[in-house]
């Protein structure tokens, strides 16, 4: 069964994934069931339990979605960083992200340019959209090929 997902839901997705959340996407009824990926190291599973419950009695009726791993999400920067068009800025994140811990270093460079940081924000997010929308895509294009993923 393919997957057509609202706008305003991928966001969701996006959102969820980038804070940590495990999600998933129910294929007939369009439900999102969302729960924190480190659940079982945590003191709140009691609180989470209705949304595991649904996951672990149907999941094969759940589409999950995956977050990005670290070699995506520092794609996603270095392409951030490829677009500032000041070069002495420029060259500021470019050094970051060569240095080791280049995912703190960026963000501890870009709180100093708080337009940037706006934009890097919206960047970001939209980064994370269009890779929850390609997971989707992925799905559909494997079930035209006959296989149920």
């Amino acid at each position: 069964m393919t997957i057509e997902i609202k706008p305003e839901t991928l966001k969701d997705i996006a959102d969820y994934l980038d804070m940590g959340m495990l999600c998933f996407y129910h294929k007939t009824t369009r439900e999102l069931v969302y729960y924190p990926e480190d659940l079982e190291f945590s003191d709140f599973e009691d609180e989470w339990a209705e949304e595991t419950g649904k996951i672990e009695a149907a999941r094969g009726d759940y589409f999950e979605f995956e977050k990005m791993n670290s070699h995506e999400a520092f794609r996603v920067m270095e392409s951030f960083v490829d677009g500032i068009n000041h070069i002495p800025t420029h060259h500021k994140f470019i050094d970051a992200l060569s240095r080791k811990n280049p995912f703190a270093n960026f963000n501890h460079l870009i709180s100093y340019y708080p337009d940037l940081r706006q934009e890097w924000f919206a960047y970001k997010n939209q980064s994370h959209i269009a890779f929850v929308k390609d997971q989707v895509e992925a799905h559909n294009n494997t079930l035209e090929f006959g296989e149920d993923i």
